[in-house]
């Protein structure tokens, strides 16, 4: 399958709405996008010049313009085997000194590998996003777990899902009743709350233990326990969790685990201060 190339046009124009874009720069930025896209997708050696100019509607000419120059500024670059186009590695470097998740991508690596073997579960980390939403950024197993499902990079409901529930609780009453009006939670289970009245209730509870739980909420036997990764101002941003079948999962065994998620939570977050204090 095809990696999805946004269409022209789209995730723009929120800035100076009236203000006439470069056209040149529009194209360009199409183009870089398209061979991320590529290479990240089924094409792992880059996209010929034909096949980006396909992929963003443009005459082969103009792509190819367009590549040289992104190549001399070192936005993209020639595969290997010179038969494709990537992203160019000064472009990859700026992009992650620009990460504000590096310091925790680097930390969290093989403090979850610790707690998935403890848990005989699978770790991950999730980060807290703006509108709001979180995303999981970084996973680990645990050695010979079946059924193992990648959970990074993929979008959670917030109602839904533990870290989710964790962003919930940071919201105040009028933010959180906006929320629901706005996204109208889907229901998933029997057991998924939706409502605001069932939601106010859960995060309460939340606030009050310092951890959030689920139990075929956003699946039937899916259940996690999470805890946020603690702060020098505490705001949480990022949160710990094991996830697992709720036969395995069950509420006795979350509770057993709790000072091992905690202690990871802990554990990532000097990790992180003491890496962004370097």
């Amino acid at each position: 399958m095809a990696a999805t190339i946004e269409p022209r046009g789209a995730a723009r124009g929120k800035h100076a709405p009236g203000l006439p874009r470069a056209q040149s720069l529009t194209r360009a930025a199409e183009l870089v996008r398209a061979a991320g896209a590529a290479a990240a997708g089924e094409l792992a050696t880059g996209a010929s010049t034909a096949e980006l100019a396909r992929r963003c509607d443009l005459p082969v000419a103009t792509a190819a313009r367009l590549l040289a120059t992104l190549s001399d500024e070192g936005f993209v670059e020639r595969s290997p085997d010179g038969t494709g186009w990537t992203l160019g590695l000064p472009l990859v470097r700026l992009a992650r000194a620009a990460d504000p998740d590096r310091a925790l991508l680097a930390a969290a690596p093989p403090l979850l590998e610790e707690l998935a073997a403890e848990a005989g579960e699978s770790a991950a980390v999730g980060v807290a996003r703006p509108g709001p939403a979180m995303e999981v950024i970084a996973q680990a197993d645990a050695p010979g777990l079946l059924g193992v499902s990648r959970w990074v990079g993929r979008e959670f409901p917030l109602h839904a899902s533990g870290p989710g529930k964790l962003v919930l609780a940071g919201l105040d009453a009028a933010e959180l009743r906006d929320w629901v009006q706005r996204t109208r939670p889907e229901r998933f289970t029997p057991r998924t709350i939706t409502s605001l009245r069932g939601l106010r209730a859960e995060l309460d509870r939340i606030r009050a233990q310092g951890y959030a739980e689920l139990e075929d909420e956003l699946e039937p036997s899916l259940a996690s326990i999470t805890v946020a990764v603690p702060t020098a101002d505490a705001t949480p941003y990022a949160f710990v969790g094991v996830s697992g079948p709720t036969g395995r999962l069950h509420a006795a065994r979350r509770r057993a685990l709790l000072p091992a998620v905690r202690a990871t939570a802990e554990r990532l977050g000097r990790a992180v201060t003491a890496a962004r204090g370097a």
